[in-house]
């Protein structure tokens, strides 16, 4: 009888115990599955704020990767497109929250780095903005380091070191031969310095890799008209006009186009 008794006794606290862990372990499923569920709701709302964004739409983008960011705080990927989309809206401070932000939960992070420097650069603060795009560059981890000599050229252009903005520009390109925008950034550096050969080949350079871009034709538009070129102006208007009928480039060209035809 004794023996039975103990028998039941243990037999309640094993179904117990059995119980509380089968209760603690439904519970911490159930955490595990909440928490996934933020970050793919997360997910799901900051790609459709960078698509909101990407279309013109940065406030409703805005909002949406707002929202992705409360529901996954720790996410430092969705901290910097919010800042990226700050830095579309003119809202410099805002930006470099946001980036700051990132960075403090990475701060191994070097394409943040480098956007950081662009707003910095936007905002006319040569110095930090080249502190942060030499930090980028520098980082081993950084897949396209391109990106930041390229923006430390332009940080020493606006400088006014045409010396330095070479070498970076330079560096640039032996790291990507095919980036376009170190040719237009070159072909303006020997515009201003009055090297209108190497501005025209940079220009056709960048025109090689982006056919379809009106950047590099609208460059190339501007320094045959103050060559004096009118035929070979036209030519490249109307290549813009073809490719960008509706956008800002389009409508430039098409009042250069009218002003020559007069």
């Amino acid at each position: 009888m004794f023996k039975k008794v103990m028998v039941t006794q243990f037999m309640k606290k094993f179904f117990c115990c059995l119980s509380m862990l089968f209760l603690l372990t439904a519970l911490l499923t159930g955490c595990g599955t909440d928490s996934t569920f933020r970050k793919k709701k997360a997910k799901n709302l900051a790609n459709l704020g960078n698509a909101m964004a990407a279309e013109g739409n940065a406030r409703g983008g805005l909002k949406n990767l707002l929202e992705a960011a409360r529901l996954d705080p720790d996410n430092e990927d969705i901290y910097q497109e919010i800042a990226l989309v700050f830095r579309s809206l003119g809202d410099y401070p805002l930006s470099l929250k946001y980036f700051r932000k990132a960075l403090e939960l990475r701060p191994d992070f070097p394409e943040a780095t480098n956007n950081m420097g662009t707003v910095y650069l936007l905002m006319g603060d040569w110095n930090k903005a080249i502190k942060c795009f030499r930090e980028a560059a520098e980082d081993i981890k950084y897949e396209t380091p391109q990106y930041a000599y390229n923006n430390m050229g332009l940080a020493y252009f606006k400088m006014g070191d045409n010396k330095k903005a070479l070498q970076n520009y330079e560096t640039a390109l032996r790291l990507s031969r095919s980036y376009a925008v170190v040719y237009l950034n070159l072909a303006r550096l020997y515009k201003e310095k009055g090297d209108l050969k190497e501005a025209e080949a940079n220009y056709r350079e960048a025109i090689l890799y982006r056919p379809k871009d009106p950047a590099g034709h609208m460059g190339l538009a501007r320094l045959f008209i103050e060559q004096g070129k009118t035929k070979e102006a036209k030519a490249s208007l109307i290549k813009i006009i073809k490719d960008d009928p509706r956008g800002l480039e389009g409508r430039e060209a098409r009042k250069l186009l009218a002003i020559l035809q007069n």
